[in-house]
């Protein structure tokens, strides 16, 4: 089950969607998004909210601006198990910016919308009410 080449590369987030139990949808605020396949069944995950509010000090933050930090930062590494027939991946959690995930499965469905768009649904067992679904929709960064 290694990794299709198709994912192997850097991709930048294009969109990430939301849809909440009421039918409405609305973007997830951290906007800002990279993710990282590897040749080695490896991938690297980070997102921001591109509108945290600047530290008065950048080595001593008040509470306020470090739960501000941490809050809209995201973060993991795993390994990958692909299950291409079914059309899903499996990131098996090994660095995470909550330490309370790190050992557990994520569950990705996805989709190639050409060679340079891909789209990863999260897995409705990971998803929190109000939330329905999850999807992102990644575009490979060439340069």
């Amino acid at each position: 089950m290694g990794l299709p080449k198709q994912f192997v590369g850097t991709w930048r987030l294009a969109s990430w969607t939301l849809r909440l139990a009421d039918g409405t949808t609305r973007p997830d605020p951290k906007t800002v998004a990279y993710l990282i396949y590897s040749d080695e069944g490896r991938m690297c995950y980070v997102s921001m909210k591109p509108d945290r509010p600047k530290w008065k000090s950048e080595t001593a933050p008040t509470a306020e601006e470090a739960l501000s930090a941490i809050t809209g930062l995201s973060a993991y590494s795993a390994a990958v198990e692909a299950h291409e027939e079914d059309g899903f991946v499996i990131h098996h959690v090994d660095v995470e910016r909550v330490p309370n995930v790190v050992g557990r499965q994520r569950k990705r469905w996805f989709r190639f919308e050409g060679p340079d768009r891909l789209s990863l649904r999260v897995d409705s067992a990971e998803l929190v009410a109000p939330v329905v679904e999850s999807t992102l929709v990644w575009e490979r960064v060439s340069r």
